[in-house]
Parts: structure tokens; C-alpha cells; sequence
């Protein structure tokens, strides 16, 4: 398994998008971001984000990444802190912000060593991140620990499904291969070997850590960890890589959701039993 180290350095050199995105220019990046986020996986998942549900209240945006949901929750009115593991995202973020008109504190950290007191937080949120730390059992059990006792937690994580089963995923490479579908960065149908590489390269090709699991399998660490499933989603991730789906109508999106679903959107609460 690669370092926290290897971790750190792929992201600072590859943010979120890195792949897709030339602009350099803040204004330009953030309505990209955004027109991304509402338009593809997000689209299916506003709901769950809870975004006007936050005003007043202390949220944690875990692996914040460019920023959007930090933007967002501030927009909401949420006192926002949000941690990465790398300044380069810091960095976009505070220029996401900073478009908007928004402020959040940010720090750089560690998602499996927070630099956060105990019970800090009412929300803790992280979006797709915690399946790229070498250990995310630890980082399970570090936003258990800074969450406020009833807190509310969403976390998104790679989901283990129908299209990664060994008599479908040979088919799923040779569709990939024969439509001339790429993800940014990576070429899945010819450059992946098994399942787990293929899962790794989701964010490029040399991206060092990337896990999927069934849910079952997460929502056995979550609970691990201290945390309680409230609920569960999943989601199919993303259409605008496949050609064929690009512009499929939401019929069709919802059917990828229910059978093909790449993603799983945990709603999580932290028990109010003494530890």
C-alpha cells in the first residue's frame, strides 16, 4: 500500500480535476467546478447534502479538494472548517471562497491524524475522499472523534458493484475500449489489469491509492469506528466520461443509480451513548 506521503505528493501535483481543467483563473475554475458538480453525480444528490440545513452550525469539509462544498455549506450559512492534505487544494479553495464572497477556516492535515479537538463539530462531510488514505478506518474513527455527540456525518466512498463482478467487468473494459471512453487522465478499458487497478485509476493513472468496497463492507468500518448508518444511497459516476450517456436523460441516470451505482452516500449519525 503507498504512503501518506505518495498520497500527498500525487494530489499537490494533481488537485481535483487537474485532468479536465486548463484555466488558471479563479472565476473561470470555480464555474467549471460548479457546472461539473451540478450537472453529473451531484445532480442526483443535492438532496443529501442537506445544504439548507446547516445555517449556524459547526460542519467540518473533509478533504475539501477545490472547494465546492465548502462554498457551499458557507453559502448556507454553516461556520465551515475544512481540511486537506494538501496546500494546492487550500489553495483552491480559498479562491472558490473568495469568488463568492465567502470565508472557512482551512488548515492542512491529515484526514487519519486531525489536528482537532474531541466533539469540535456538528456536521462532518467529506466528498469522495476518504477511499484515497492508505488506512480509512483511521480516518473513520478521526471524524467520529472531532463530531459532537448527535452530529450528523455524510461521506461518499467508491462502491464495489455489478460492473466490477468478474463476468461483467471484462465486458465493462471492452465497452469502455470500443466506445473510446476516458476518464482524465487515465485510459481504464486498455491500462487497467483488475478491478482494484482499474478502481485506482477512477483518478488517474498514477494515483496512488484508491479503494473500493461493497457497502456492506464500509458500513461495517463505519460502525467500527463509532459511527451509526442512518441511511444509504448510491449513485453512478460519471456519465460525462461515456460518451453514449453524455447527454442520456435522468430516466436513464436513474436507472445507473439503482443497478450500475459506482458511488455510495452514506447518512451517518454519532450516538449520543457515552463512549
Amino acid at each position: 500500500m503507498a504512503s501518506e506521503q505518495q498520497v500527498r505528493e500525487y494530489w499537490e501535483q494533481n488537485p481535483l480535476l487537474a485532468h479536465e481543467v486548463t484555466t488558471v483563473d479563479p472565476i473561470e475554475r470555480w464555474h467549471y467546478l460548479d457546472h461539473i458538480k451540478r450537472s453529473d453525480v451531484e445532480a442526483f444528490a443535492m438532496h443529501y447534502w442537506k445544504f439548507e440545513q446547516v445555517a449556524g452550525k459547526t460542519l467540518l469539509d473533509l478533504g475539501c479538494g477545490p472547494g465546492w462544498l465548502s462554498v457551499m455549506y458557507a453559502r448556507g450559512g454553516a461556520k465551515v472548517s475544512a481540511i486537506d492534505i494538501t496546500s494546492q487544494a487550500l489553495i483552491l479553495t480559498k479562491a472558490a471562497l473568495d469568488v463568492n464572497g465567502l470565508e472557512a477556516n482551512l488548515r492542512q492535515a491529515s484526514a487519519e491524524s486531525l489536528p482537532l479537538s474531541d466533539q469540535s463539530f456538528d456536521v462532518v462531510v467529506s466528498s469522495g475522499v476518504l477511499h484515497h488514505t492508505p488506512d480509512p478506518s483511521r480516518a473513520f474513527s478521526e471524524a467520529h472523534r472531532v463530531a459532537r455527540r448527535g452530529a450528523l456525518g455524510l461521506v461518499t466512498l467508491y462502491r464495489i458493484g455489478i460492473l466490477h463482478h468478474p463476468l461483467v467487468f471484462p465486458v465493462v473494459r471492452f465497452l469502455l475500449r470500443d466506445s473510446g471512453a476516458r476518464h482524465p487522465g487515465a485510459d481504464l478499458g486498455r491500462e487497467s489489469t483488475s478491478v482494484a487497478d482499474f478502481v485506482r485509476q477512477y483518478d488517474g493513472a498514477e494515483n496512488p491509492v484508491g479503494i473500493a468496497k461493497k457497502e456492506s463492507d464500509w458500513a461495517l468500518d463505519l460502525v467500527a469506528a463509532g459511527w451509526e448508518v442512518v441511511s444509504v444511497e448510491r449513485h453512478y459516476f460519471p456519465a460525462r466520461m461515456v460518451p453514449p450517456l453524455r447527454h442520456a436523460p435522468r430516466w436513464v441516470r436513474r436507472i445507473l443509480d439503482r443497478y450500475c451505482a459506482t458511488m455510495v452516500y452514506f447518512t451517518l449519525r454519532r450516538s449520543d451513548a457515552v463512549d
